[in-house]
């Protein structure tokens, strides 16, 4: 980003989010730490702001030594530099929380954004720790599991529960653990909580109909879905489209839905739909669901269904020879 930027955009337009608590006190990051014997090492922070992820290390006794990088620093103890376009070599670990700028965004703001393959500039930044350092843990996006990127060296994903790792965003954070080498597989945490292996939670993903054909934001749709959470429960479910008949239908429609897929038997469908996304929903903790903003009433985070699963679920009970 260039000088004009660093000088006038204010943090959201930057992508900086300060982190504020402390998840690196949880014990799958204790156990990822000491693996890689992080007490010992001189940790790289590339995006530090206020260093205030340093800080949190060192109250917990696992940073001795490093080296904080900022384009705008605001800790005496952070170096200025731009480390997306002058990325800091000759470091093993990197602990960081990256800045987030969707391309989009960039461009309605008429922002420059690096010439990237990936859609958010954290991505990019992830990219360039990973390239770089053998070690890395990153505070990104909750959704950055749904990216299917850097899985190969992805030993664990941490949902961070906590409303206090940011104090000025309120979207769904993961604690990213990568290894130097592929992994076999990558262990799933919400906070302390094993959840499982990410291979054997994939297994529970219904398994569509391939030939079947299913239309979103159809105004003559029979089924509907409603998308998201609502603020006390899991509440995302399959209803006929008469239900949602109030909210009008937009190509840009995410969260109240009309589909047309072929089906007849629209209660029967709305039926057995409902109590697979129950059932799914329970064997994988929501884990393939999108972490919404906000916590729900039970302490954890609303989730949205992609249309993606949703394609999915309406696939498995569709086949060549029956409609419902």
């Amino acid at each position: 980003m260039d000088k004009a930027i660093e000088k006038n955009l204010n943090k959201r337009t930057k992508g900086q989010y300060y982190t504020l608590g402390n998840p690196f006190s949880l014990a799958p990051f204790i156990e990822w730490a000491n693996s890689i014997g992080l007490y010992s090492r001189k940790i790289l922070e590339p995006f530090a702001g206020a260093n205030h992820i340093i800080r949190s290390l060192q109250s917990i006794g696992m940073c001795n030594h490093f080296d904080s990088f900022d384009i705008a620093p605001a800790d005496a103890d952070v170096i200025h530099r731009n480390t997306i376009v002058s990325f800091p070599k000759g470091y093993e670990v990197c602990i960081t929380n990256p800045p987030w700028l969707a391309k989009n965004s960039a461009t309605r703001l008429k922002l420059s954004f690096p010439d990237s393959p990936y859609d958010d500039l954290y991505k990019h930044c992830l990219s360039l720790c990973l390239q770089n350092c053998d070690y890395v843990a990153a505070l990104i996006p909750a959704s950055f599991l749904h990216s299917n990127l850097f899985r190969r060296r992805l030993s664990r994903y941490i949902l961070l529960h906590s409303e206090s790792i940011f104090n000025d965003t309120d979207n769904p954070v993961c604690l990213a653990l990568f290894d130097k080498d592929d992994v076999e597989d990558t262990c799933i945490y919400y906070d302390n909580r094993f959840i499982g292996n990410l291979s054997l939670l994939e297994i529970h993903l219904p398994i569509p109909w391939n030939g079947c054909r299913v239309t979103f934001n159809d105004p003559l749709g029979k089924l509907g879905l409603v998308t998201f959470d609502n603020t006390r429960e899991p509440s995302i479910r399959f209803c006929s489209a008469e239900e949602i008949h109030q909210y009008p239908v937009k190509d840009s429609s995410r969260y109240f839905v009309r589909i047309e897929c072929g089906i007849e038997n629209i209660p029967a469908a709305v039926s057995t739909l409902n109590r697979k996304i129950n059932t799914f929903r329970n064997e994988t903790c929501d884990l393939f669901l999108t972490p919404f903003k906000g916590i729900r009433k039970d302490g954890l985070y609303r989730r949205r269904m992609s249309f993606e699963l949703a394609r999915r679920f309406i696939g498995s009970i569709v086949d060549n020879e029956l409609r419902l």
